[in-house]
């Protein structure tokens, strides 16, 4: 069992911000502004559900805990530097690859898994938040292909099999 003692503040962090630019990925991959609230109302709302149930290890319900605090979950946010989508999208995926990288180090296999599979659920969840393509409703579908290969790259990211 991992504690959040286990995990350096900047660590701790990454471990935070990850759903957030998980969602900022998928939005990326598609980006309309429309889409882009219903993407981040997903990923919050996704997060709540796991506050909510306390279901999961000891490690993953300290992490989402964490989102209670407004102070502590300001820190959750993550500050990309550019405006530029195509750096952003390098970062964000960057980002995802340092918290699988810290939770493989830090974590048991066991809550490894469960935490990058809960982020990459996000990522989906986020992906299917709104339709693609659509004009007023009518049309488009519900994952675009931009979505998909980004939900592809996040999975090979995190280490998780889907």
């Amino acid at each position: 069992m991992t504690t959040k003692a286990a995990f350096t503040t900047d660590e701790w962090k990454t471990l935070m911000q990850a759903p957030f630019v998980v969602g900022m990925y998928i939005t990326m991959a598609s980006p309309s502004l429309t889409d882009a609230i219903k993407e981040s109302m997903a990923v919050a709302k996704e997060i709540a559900k796991t506050a909510e149930s306390a279901s999961g290890s000891e490690l993953l319900t300290a992490l989402v805990d964490e989102y209670k605090d407004a102070a502590t979950a300001k820190m959750a946010q993550p500050d990309f530097n550019t405006r530029d989508i195509e750096a952003i999208k390098t970062e964000a995926l960057a980002d995802v690859k340092s918290a699988a990288a810290v939770l493989k180090s830090k974590a048991t296999p066991a809550e490894a898994t469960e935490i990058t599979k809960w982020i990459y659920d996000i990522g989906v969840a986020a992906a299917e938040a709104a339709k693609e393509g659509d004009f007023l409703g009518i049309g488009g579908v519900r994952v675009s292909d931009e979505e998909k290969a980004a939900l592809a790259q996040l999975a090979s990211a995190l280490g998780v099999s889907v």
